[in-house]
């Protein structure tokens, strides 16, 4: 088979890099223009990663250092529903230890921090990482891959398969009908590197709420990664960088600000004909909880899982599009479980009431080999917002 990606960065590479180690026999062909800005969509990743890089034939210490990777125990939540600064850290509900610990602390035997750091497992973790370098590590372990660097403005003719590694842009994408999902307004970011300030706390995603939206900070090595995420529905871009500004006073600027602007949704039918979208082309909907590079990942792994056993694209879309709506569950949930009512943007998700829901995904999704958001993540996120009405022991 003979396969042509349009496009570099993170999603291009990864992706030639992962059908390359799958399929050594295929003609693969990267058509990269040096022109075009490249986008970073996250530096926060889930567990996953390290058994895709191990595939791919990349050892952690082979590329950690190049990109400015640090080990992720967990993501932290602040203010979002109160002032207690609560970490998600990744753990398995193999053993139903949740449901065998919970009454001790809606007992009042133990506080809620230390209940969801008693249910830690310290052997699983995910990275921060600078998802452009990884891209360059993954270039250099490429045997057999054609690079070309071209600027172009309609597909190559002799391919089998081309995938739409270009961005929001979509050049090559042949069905761009999209799924909006519903209760969803940030739709921008202020982003900007900092110096890492000394003795900084490292090693976990900050996720603070804050206006119209949400503040992430990710550590690196040697510096940090912070953004305001709003919706210019609720705050228009000006004023949000102002915002943006006071939030990050303390801290000093790499470089300017950059005001990164989206449509939130997915492609219906992200391989359409002999084209398949990936990565920004593939959809965006909300940076929170690490969901962007996850999805790179998730959409070449399935792509070449469809590819050894000869499914269609219409598995494909099914698979990618069911993972794509647990992600805008999972954020929903968020903004719903929410108490905070200071600014319009809040108010409107007060009105839900996800206290049945949030346990019927508990009791949906068990396992974490195959569920992005399994049973522990629910359970985490109900703890975090103390919604135990409806608990029911599995």
């Amino acid at each position: 088979m003979k396969i042509c990606i349009i496009g570099g960065g993170a999603t291009g590479w990864w992706a030639a890099g992962y059908i390359e180690c799958n399929f050594p026999e295929y003609d693969i062909t990267l058509v990269e223009s040096d022109i075009i800005p490249k986008i970073g969509v996250g530096e926060s990743t889930l567990p996953q990663i390290a058994n895709f890089f191990q595939k791919i034939g990349i050892r952690e210490e082979d590329w950690m250092e190049k990109a400015n990777a640090v080990r992720k125990l967990g993501n932290i939540k602040r203010n979002w529903n109160t002032n207690d600064d609560i970490p998600f850290t990744f753990w398995s509900n193999e053993d139903k230890k949740f449901d065998k610990n919970i009454n001790k602390y809606i007992n009042g035997e133990v506080s809620k921090l230390d209940f969801i750091k008693g249910m830690d497992e310290h052997n699983i973790y995910a990275y921060h990482l600078d998802a452009e370098f990884t891209s360059e590590v993954v270039k250099q372990n490429c045997k057999n891959v054609t690079h070309i660097i071209d600027t172009i403005t309609e597909l190559p003719s002799g391919y089998d398969l081309y995938l739409d590694c270009t961005g929001f842009e979509r050049r090559f994408v042949k069905d761009k009908t999209m799924t909006t999902p519903e209760h969803l307004f940030v739709d921008s970011a202020w982003v900007c590197p900092f110096t890492l300030p000394e003795n900084y706390p490292t090693q976990y995603t900050q996720s603070i709420a804050r206006h119209s939206g949400w503040q992430f900070i990710i550590d690196l090595q040697h510096r940090i990664g912070t953004g305001y995420v709003f919706s210019s529905k609720h705050q228009q871009p000006e004023v949000a960088k102002e915002y943006f500004n006071q939030y990050t006073k303390e801290l000093t600027p790499l470089k300017e600000p950059r005001l990164l602007q989206w449509k939130p949704g997915y492609l219906k039918n992200p391989w359409s004909g002999n084209t398949v979208a990936m990565g920004l082309s593939q959809g965006f909907i909300d940076p929170l909880e690490s969901n962007a590079l996850f999805m790179i990942q998730y959409s070449i792994t399935t792509l070449v899982e469809c590819l050894k056993r000869d499914y269609d694209a219409k598995t494909y879309n099914r698979m990618v599009n069911r993972v794509w709506n647990d992600n805008v569950k999972y954020i929903q949930h968020h903004y719903m479980m929410s108490n905070k009512t200071d600014t319009d943007f809040w108010k409107y998700y007060n009105k839900f009431d996800c206290g049945q829901t949030v346990w019927d995904n508990y009791n949906k999704n068990s396992s974490r080999y195959t569920n992005l958001y399994p049973d522990s993540i629910w359970a985490t996120l109900a703890t975090y917002y103390e919604e135990f009405k409806h608990y029911e022991t599995k």
